[in-house]
């Protein structure tokens, strides 16, 4: 039942938004009463907090997933694929990825952003400490500092603009050249 009324509240808010979905469009969407939603969530923000908490995970499990298939690859190759599947999986509900920006404010304590940071970084870590082209004696910290939140914002800024001038080919170029330098200082070859 849980699945099944978090994804009716994936689907509204990706359609209306949080501040235009409501609790009723979602418990119609899961084929639900309204009571039967309440038994499960007391309220919309608790559901937008799970839809969120999900998407972190979706993220994490995509940029796993895309490095994992790119291992093999050349540096630049492997860093295009991971940024190509984390812009498409964000791509596919723009509107929710805008929702999460604008409802949720940087400073909330009821999102654990630290806690989905700090395992991304160690995701990043350990995919750039596995590739032979970067040096392993280079403090990686400050370089996977700038790398989540170049990629973090530029995918964010991507989902607000996408209906405008975003060329997906040319973001994905760009954010693989911008990640290629942040990496120069460390790499021994590329």
């Amino acid at each position: 039942m849980v699945e099944t009324i978090v994804e009716a509240a994936h689907q509204v808010f990706s359609e209306h938004g949080f501040e235009g979905a409501t609790t009723n469009q979602i418990a119609e969407r899961a084929g639900i009463s309204i009571g039967s939603l309440y038994q499960y969530f007391p309220n919309k923000d608790a559901l937008i907090l799970d839809v969120q908490r999900r998407h972190h995970e979706d993220v994490l499990t995509t940029v796993k997933n895309a490095m994992q298939l790119s291992g093999v690859l050349p540096l630049r190759d492997a860093i295009r694929s991971v940024i190509a599947a984390n812009l498409d999986m964000h791509l596919q509900s723009p509107k929710l990825h805008a929702a999460f920006e604008e409802w949720i404010p940087a400073e909330s304590k009821l999102v654990d952003r630290d806690g989905f940071r700090k395992e991304m970084a160690t995701v990043i870590r350990a995919f750039l400490s596995k590739r032979p082209e970067i040096a392993q004696a280079a403090p990686l910290d400050q370089t996977v500092f700038v790398i989540m939140n170049m990629v973090r914002s530029v995918m964010h800024a991507s989902v607000r603009d996408q209906g405008s001038h975003v060329d997906r080919t040319k973001v994905i170029d760009t954010l693989t050249d911008s990640l290629l330098g942040c990496l120069q200082p460390v790499c021994v070859g590329r």
